[in-house]
């Protein structure tokens, strides 16, 4: 199986690249600045520097023209802003070769109930979050056919070791999964 890894706000760091070092030797990664290795500052500011650079929905575009690019049977797992442009990605590409997404702590997914899943979709809230109510959002996306929420006990950034919320136990624990994570071929 081959992984498509979708950044966060952050973009590609070596953060991101040791974690696909960790999960599979066939990963590839999106971020919004076509690789461009960006400051890390403060949260504000790299989303702040997103939405300048990218934004939502542009990010959603990029990601559904490496979904449709896909030539051999792949699994997404995408982190945060990215998480959530990957699904509403998910919805428009048609190309079979994408076979899962994993999404860890999709924040924006809140503004995109009316969308369905076109794949398997597994999504892994932090125990809260400081814009919204994360039972709420997992009980909304719950009814959705092929959509998995998973609540765990760290916080938005756990898997990611240049955030203050960056949870050791956590990221090992989610890299063994993400390996042995059964998918369709």
């Amino acid at each position: 199986m081959n992984y498509l890894i979708v950044s966060d706000i952050f973009g590609l760091s070596t953060a991101l690249v040791q974690l696909s070092n960790e999960i599979s030797a066939n990963v590839s990664i999106v971020d919004p600045y076509n690789s461009k290795v960006q400051l890390i500052e403060s949260e504000q500011n790299n989303y702040n520097n997103f939405i300048e650079q990218c934004g939502h929905d542009k990010y959603t575009a990029i990601l559904h023209k490496r979904f449709n690019e896909l030539k051999v049977p792949t699994t997404c797992i995408a982190f945060s802003a990215g998480a959530s442009a990957a699904w509403r990605a998910q919805l428009l590409t048609g190309n079979t070769h994408l076979k899962k997404l994993i999404g860890f702590y999709p924040s924006q997914i809140r503004n995109y109930f009316a969308l369905s899943a076109n794949v398997p979709c597994e999504f892994i809230f932090p125990k809260r979050e400081v814009h919204f109510n994360v039972d709420e959002i997992i009980l909304r996306l719950s009814d959705k056919a092929s959509v998995e929420c998973n609540k765990v006990d760290y916080l938005h950034g756990f898997m990611n070791r240049l955030s203050p919320n960056f949870d050791e136990q956590g990221y090992s624990d989610f890299c063994s999964y993400l390996k042995s994570s059964p998918t369709t071929d």
